[in-house]
């Protein structure tokens, strides 16, 4: 008979003083959170919790789920930190069985074939003792989608669960309820959302509140303390300083009058409107405000028509001329995909590469690579909604936001990608705001999101911030009424 081979569970890299703490913390629990801000290494402790617990044989082995494009960088970080096996469950059903059957400590998987192979991965949980953890777990907020179903119908056959995310709430409270009902099936937030919204009186979008109650979020901070751990970089590592510039500019003149054109629309139509329609119809006045964004970054966006400079694109080019000058990297990162073309243009005598939802994983795989060692590539475009998890880009010190939406956890994690352990120089944070225009509403809208957010992680104890603009009359004001 073939002898299993033998492994050895020691970390192979030296862990810091605060990856050993968390690996100590998760170890002696059956379910833990690990909510670190971006940028602290999560990946290694769950490597080493995860060896930790083979080798003291409460496991045999753990379920990696994670978004599809990260599954090579989990196999390699698991060849980096640990001596043990991993294999990508993925391919057609014919090779997805056969890889079921292998042996290995660390299976992959992305939480898309959590919901084909639920069956099979039901069953390699009920045959082995194994862990499963949720990488950037806030992908699984949603607690009607079907991952968010398949993983909740997958937890009780797991002998361990594990969350891993620095952005819980990626953009409300409520973000919090599907991730913590997967580690211990409504025990501390209740069984249902309806019954975490009773219990703790959260509501959904307390940035929107003129004055945040806070007697609901702290209730909520103390409920999940037990099981939860979150350091921030500051506090832990002796990275160079993070700085932020906002640079307001004055729109193009046509530019301008496109904007102005259609925020005049836009605010008849809601003149028209009282105030709970305009509660009631928020999300096509959202997407109507994404086309000011889109005029304001880049006019050609939405009217081909448009042939003069954005004004944005000038700032840009200015910006990025500085940073090469002195012999720097560069990640500008725009949500549209007309935009990452248009700039990767504008730079390709830098070697500019673009990473967004169409370029392949493997393509994407050598662009990081590449960039990290290479001169020849000097400048990434990319989407914060494709590229905000899992990149190490730290050749890089400088992030350019030519545009932003209002998803908080987009802008937090991507503008962490170059600002992690391996970094050696202060890292740059440029937001590129239209004056007078919808920018300035994302920029205090992004903001609150955050110091809820933070309040609720244990950040700070306090929320000190100033009144919303998200009533009826500061919308009319915004856009000119």
């Amino acid at each position: 008979m073939k002898r299993m081979p033998s492994f050895t569970f020691e970390p192979r890299l030296r862990p810091y003083p605060h990856q050993v703490e968390a690996v100590s913390f998760l170890s002696e629990r059956d379910y833990a959170a690990l909510f670190d801000e971006q940028g602290l290494g999560k990946t290694k402790i769950i490597i080493d919790t995860i060896c930790q617990g083979i080798a003291t044989q409460v496991i045999q082995g753990a379920l990696i789920v994670c978004r599809k494009s990260l599954l090579g960088t989990w196999e390699d970080e698991v060849a980096k930190h640990s001596y043990l096996k991993s294999i990508q469950l993925r391919g057609g059903p014919n090779a997805r069985g056969i890889h079921f059957m292998w042996f290995a400590h660390f299976y992959l998987v992305n939480y898309e074939m959590l919901i084909s192979e639920k069956e099979r991965i039901r069953d390699l949980l009920q045959t082995r003792a194994m862990a499963m953890v949720l990488d950037e777990s806030q992908r699984i907020k949603n607690p009607k989608s079907k991952a968010t179903e398949a993983v909740h119908e997958l937890r009780a056959f797991s002998r361990r669960r594990y969350i891993v995310t620095g952005t819980p709430v990626a953009n409300t409270p409520y973000d919090i309820w599907a991730q913590i009902y997967f580690l211990d099936g409504g025990a501390t937030l209740g069984k249902t959302l309806q019954e975490f919204i009773e219990r703790f009186s959260v509501e959904k979008q307390p940035h929107k509140d003129r004055v945040i109650k806070e007697s609901g979020l702290k209730r909520l901070r103390k409920a999940l303390s037990p099981f939860s751990i979150r350091r921030l970089k500051d506090d832990v590592l002796e990275l160079p300083e993070k700085r932020y510039e906002t640079m307001v500019v004055d729109l193009e003149p046509s530019q301008r009058q496109r904007y102005d054109e259609l925020r005049e629309e836009l605010r008849l139509s809601l003149v028209a409107m009282d105030g709970k329609t305009v509660e009631d119809d928020a999300s096509n006045i959202l997407k109507r405000l994404l086309r000011l964004v889109q005029i304001s970054s880049n006019p050609r966006l939405i009217d081909t028509s448009y042939t003069a400079t954005p004004a944005k694109v000038q700032v840009i080019r200015d910006l990025v001329a500085k940073i090469l000058n002195v012999q720097e990297k560069v990640v500008i990162w725009t949500s549209f995909i007309g935009n990452i073309r248009m700039l990767r243009k504008l730079f390709h005598e830098a070697g500019a590469a673009m990473l967004f939802g169409e370029v392949p994983i493997s393509e994407r795989d050598s662009i990081v690579r590449r960039f990290q060692v290479s001169e020849d590539l000097r400048v990434i475009v990319a989407n914060p909604a494709a590229a905000k998890e899992g990149l190490t880009l730290t050749a890089a010190n400088h992030a350019v936001y030519m545009d932003r939406t209002f998803n908080l956890a987009d802008y937090l994690q991507s503008q962490d990608r170059i600002h992690r352990i391996s970094q050696e120089r202060p890292a740059y944070v440029y937001n590129i705001v239209g004056r007078d225009t919808v920018d300035e509403y994302i920029e205090d809208v992004v903001y609150r999101k955050q110091m809820v957010a933070q309040f609720v992680c244990g950040d700070h104890d306090e929320l000190r911030i100033a009144e919303p603009k998200y009533t009826k009359e500061d919308i009319l004001r915004l856009l000119g009424g």
